[in-house]
Order: C-alpha cells, then structure tokens, then sequence
C-alpha cells in the first residue's frame, strides 16, 4: 500500500517533509490535474491518492464525481475547511468501516 500526493508545490512540500515519496506537483491547468489523475489511476502501486480539494473544485461536476467514487485508488480531498461528516465518509469508503460511530 503506497500513499500519493497530487497538488500545487505549496500543498506537497509538506508532505515531502514528512516523508511521503510519491508527490506529484500538478499546474493548476483542467489538462495536467485530468493527466496526473490518471496516471495515478493507472498505477496499481498507489492505494491512497491525497489531493488539494482546490484543484478538484476546478473539474466539471462529471469527472469530479468519478474521482470521488473511485476505489483504487481511494482520492482523499483535503482541504483546510474539510468537514467532520466527509472525513467520516472517506474513512468509511477507504476501509469499509465506521470509526465515528456514534
């Protein structure tokens, strides 16, 4: 199980810290975030994908859903506003179980 990171040099330079190998730096264009997304998808290395949620906010409602469901890899949007309820529902979708259970 390989963790990526897919976002702009200031979202991944972070992450490179601490010591997550297989960052991608995308440019902010629909063609390079469509481009690297399915080269992730294409690796079958890759089970965990953590993107800059900005750079999803720029996809059409289609492709942005179709990254959304997709299980592997599993496409994790963060974000600096990112609620508890979509945290819940990505761990849910990720493992298949639900840790916040009330």
């Amino acid at each position: 199980m390989a963790v990526a990171v897919l976002g702009g040099n200031e979202f991944i330079v972070g992450f490179q810290l601490a010591g997550i190998r297989r960052v991608i730096e995308v440019k902010e264009n629909i063609s390079d975030i469509m481009e690297k997304i399915g080269e992730l998808k294409g690796n079958k290395e890759i089970s965990i994908a953590i993107v800059d949620e900005k750079l999803l906010n720029k996809l059409d409602k289609h492709d942005r859903f179709d990254i959304e469901a997709s299980v592997s890899p599993v496409f994790v949007p963060l974000s600096t506003s990112s609620s508890q309820e979509n945290l819940r529902y990505l761990i849910k979708k990720s493992i298949g179980v639900d840790l916040m259970n009330d």
